[in-house]
Formats: structure tokens, sequence, C-alpha cells
């Protein structure tokens, strides 16, 4: 596991992703959209090659400290947690039209506060497990913070293209905000792996949401070279480092 104060240079770079220019369609856009495109193609990989492995891993160890409460249920305990996390990463982007509108109905206006709210939370869970590995291994560890980098800019790009203004005036900083909560949250309290293995599945099923909301559904706008080239290097990456 990362030191402490490693872990708050992860955290505050992780909180600052909601800053970055990313999204709209000023000049620039495309060269934007194709940095985009590798980030969820990374997010893909990490997806598959370290995060699944993990999960497979600690859904074994959580059947073994379920046992006891959970003796059947528990089997599917992980991946119904990753379904939860993809329903829930879902469900909130559909609340919302794909892009920013200033003449939508009021009640748009609201779902914005629904979503800030909903993300706060997902991205505070993330910011707490930076301080809470399932394997304990530092290297690990340094891969997540890599990867929830790349998937912060999803997050980031489909903020600013639904709500524009609203996101740069005051969504952006509820958001980073509530990466650092999670980690300051994370160094004082430590959950049991019981409870920390499905919040990994959780954050999984997000992952895959998101990148499929952002990227896949896009036809035209999306770019296949760098979300292609993103996923293999960094597969390629993962797989000769960790």
């Amino acid at each position: 596991m990362p030191g402490f104060l490693f872990s708050f240079f992860l955290a505050v770079l992780l909180s600052s992703t909601f800053f970055f220019p990313v999204g709209g369609r000023a000049e620039g856009w495309k060269g934007r959209r194709r940095v985009l495109s590798a980030a969820a193609g990374s997010s893909i990989a990490y997806i598959f090659i370290i995060l699944m492995p993990e999960i497979e891993k600690a859904g074994a160890a959580f059947r073994q400290e379920g046992v006891q409460f959970l003796p059947q249920q528990g089997t599917y305990m992980v991946n119904a947690a990753m379904m939860l996390g993809f329903v829930f990463s879902y469900a909130l982007g559909e609340i919302m039209p794909a892009r920013e509108n200033p003449d939508r109905p009021r009640r748009y206006k609201g779902g914005f506060w629904v979503q800030v709210a909903g993300y706060g939370a997902y991205i505070a869970l993330i910011g707490y497990l930076l301080l809470h590995s399932i394997s304990g291994e530092e290297q690990i560890s340094r891969f997540y913070a890599l990867s929830m980098f790349l998937h912060f800019l999803l997050i980031a790009f489909a903020f600013r293209d639904a709500h524009g203004e609203d996101y740069d005036r005051i969504g952006c900083f509820i958001l980073s905000g509530a990466c650092i909560a999670g980690w300051f949250l994370g160094s004082l309290v430590n959950l049991p792996r019981v409870i920390l293995i499905p919040l990994f599945g959780f954050v999984c099923g997000g992952m895959v949401s998101v990148t499929g909301r952002v990227e896949l559904p896009k036809g035209e706008e999306g770019r296949a070279v760098p979300f292609i080239s993103g996923a293999l290097g960094y597969a390629l990456f993962l797989i000769l480092f960790s």
C-alpha cells in the first residue's frame, strides 16, 4: 500500500483531473477527443488485465470470509456489486441529455445536482480505495491510481459535455473535493475485507459503464484508432510491469 503522503499526492493528482480542458467544442477539440478515446481504451485494459483478475481472487477470499453469514449468496456478491456499479452509473448518465442545452426544462437543472451527488459519492469511494488495496501490493495501488486518473478524464468530459457552465462554475469543484474527502475518510476508517471487496467490484462496474457511455455510442465522434491503441498499449504496459 502506498505511504500516507504518497497516497495524498495521488489523491490531489486525481482531484485535479476535473479541471482539465476536456469536453466542449472549442479549438483543439479533435486532439483532445483522441486523448479521451485513448483514455477510454486504457480504462478497459485496466479492467480486464488488472482489476478483473484481482476481483476473481477477491471473490474466492470473500466466499471464505463471508461464509458464516452468506453461505450461498456470497458466491455471487462480488459479481452483483459489479452489476450494481454498472447500473448505478448508467442510471445517473440517463438523467441528463447528452448535450448541454440552455433551453432545457428546469427539471434538468435539478438533474445536474442529482448527477453531482451520485458521481461525487462514486468518486469519493474511488478516493477511499486509494488507501485500501485488495491485494495490499503497492504496485497494484499505483496502477489503480493511474487508471483512475484516465477514468476521471472520461467523467470530466461527460459532465462538461452535458452541463457546460454549470460544471465549470461549481460541479468540477465538488467532484474534485469528493476525491480528497474520500481519501481523508480512507485514512481514518478501515473497512473489513468482506465489505472492501464488493466495493472494488462496484467501481469496476462503474468504469465499464462510463467508458461505454462516453466512448462507444459516439459514432463518428469516437476515435477507433486511439481507442484501440490505448487499450493495447496500456494492456502491454500492465502485463510487462505488473
